[in-house]
């Protein structure tokens, strides 16, 4: 009977207990999950606290080492009223020599010759002219401060800020770094259009040696940082593939570079179609300078004015009949200097293939709207002189050295409602085209 009555007391108490055990390990469960997770949050803001400190860190000792490496000791520095300083580098010292082929390299101070002015038919067809035009001026904020010695080149400092608008702190300078890698228009395929829209009156067959042609300075307008509006002479040689080569000079508004919206003047070149050759203006070795007043990046001031005074510079480039160097000349009257043969492959050797003049645009599309990034003036060519922006008195370069009017000259536009060209021909502006545009507009979505 006590024995009946004892095991079911016995069991129950036991049974009690373990059930008090489960209660207390789910607790404990529980309170080691919560451990846990406090214990990895820490851990989280611990590793946080420390690796960004490193990464900033390496960072910075990155951009300290490259800024080394892009800015030449200076002997003299400038600082103009905009903040831009300018470095003089001894002229043996530039950047270009820093190019495993220019090592030995013996700086070429004039061309052997220049190219001359053939007489050509002349064709009377109307154009709008403008009493008020301007001379070409060619004028920099740093030179009201003084000016770089003898036997030393201006060179715009690079700056920390300069080099954190960019994604690639090594590859700084380059197009495919700070932009849409330019990809340049092919006769043959005028579909992929994505990125860069066009404008751009060209020749081909070649070979040429050269080209000269007169700007209109504009300033027009860059929706997003990562645009660009370019108005730029290109000479190109070799085919439209990896190993092409190009030069090219003009005028561009680019926010990435520069950290304004004012136009510069730029020169580039490339020699395997922007793959991992090539720099904006003299931001890698490549170019040779040798003008001690004016220095490839420099602002493009004053500017024209719609419907008012118009403001031009004339750009010259062509081939050393002697050396093979690919000659800069400003204004027909300032050398720049040039980029020598031994950085090229098809440009070294021969002529030009290709000759691109004309406008180009960025277009990244925000929200899936074209931009509204301006081409030239920011209005279409049909508005005429004054008002349109120009490309006037365009020469070829034949290989007698003779400057010739360009025959069977080809246009190509991407999209005519957005920008576009239009091409004539006149006694004083000879061979010239009205080009731009504003972008977005009714007709252009």
């Amino acid at each position: 009977m006590v024995h009946n009555l004892y095991l079911p007391y016995k069991y129950g108490r036991l049974s009690s207990a373990k059930s008090n055990s489960v209660q207390v390990m789910h607790v404990r469960s529980l309170t080691m999950k919560s451990v846990v997770r406090c214990l990895l949050v820490v851990l989280t803001v611990m590793v946080t606290n420390i690796v960004e400190p490193i990464a900033g860190k390496v960072k910075n000792q990155q951009i300290e080492l490259r800024l080394k490496q892009l800015n030449k000791q200076a002997l003299k520095s400038l600082e103009s009223s905009n903040g831009e300083i300018i470095d003089c580098i001894s002229i043996v010292s530039q950047p270009a020599f820093d190019h495993p082929m220019l090592k030995n390299h013996t700086i070429q101070m004039t061309p052997s010759s220049y190219p001359h002015e053939v007489l050509t038919k002349e064709n009377n067809a109307p154009t709008p002219s403008n009493d008020e035009e301007q001379p070409e001026i060619t004028v920099q904020p740093w030179q009201l401060v003084g000016e770089c010695p003898e036997n030393t080149i201006p060179i715009k400092r690079i700056t920390k800020e300069d080099l954190l608008r960019e994604d690639n702190i090594k590859n700084h300078g380059n197009k495919s770094n700070i932009s849409q890698p330019h990809q340049f228009y092919h006769p043959k395929d005028i579909t992929n259009y994505s990125v860069h829209e066009y404008a751009i009156a060209s020749v081909d067959g070649g070979p040429f040696r050269g080209t000269k042609a007169q700007i209109n300075v504009w300033k027009p307008r860059v929706q997003e940082v990562g645009e660009s509006s370019i108005s730029q002479i290109s000479i190109i040689g070799g085919k439209f593939d990896a190993g092409l080569n190009s030069i090219q000079a003009g005028s561009h508004v680019h926010p990435a570079l520069y950290g304004d919206d004012n136009p510069h003047f730029f020169i580039y070149w490339t020699r395997d179609n922007y793959q991992n050759t090539g720099c904006y203006n003299l931001r890698c070795p490549g170019f040779v300078q040798i003008n001690k007043k004016l220095t490839p990046g420099y602002l493009l001031t004053p500017i024209s004015t719609y419907n008012g005074p118009q403001v031009k510079f004339t750009i010259k480039m062509w081939k050393d009949p002697k050396t093979g160097n690919w000659w800069l000349q400003l204004n027909d009257q300032e050398l720049i200097g040039y980029w020598p043969k031994e950085i090229f492959t098809n440009l070294a050797d021969e002529g030009a293939s290709v000759i691109e003049w004309g406008g180009e645009v960025v277009n990244k599309k925000k929200d899936g709207q074209h931009t509204t990034t301006e081409m030239g003036s920011g209005h279409f060519p049909s508005e005429g002189f004054g008002k349109a922006s120009s490309f006037e008195v365009i020469k070829i370069i034949d290989m007698n050295n003779g400057l010739i009017d360009p025959v069977k000259v080809k246009t190509v536009v991407s999209r005519p409602a957005c920008y576009d060209i239009k091409t004539g021909y006149d006694k004083t502006y000879e061979v010239f085209f009205y080009y731009g545009g504003p972008g977005r507009n009714p007709n252009c979505s």
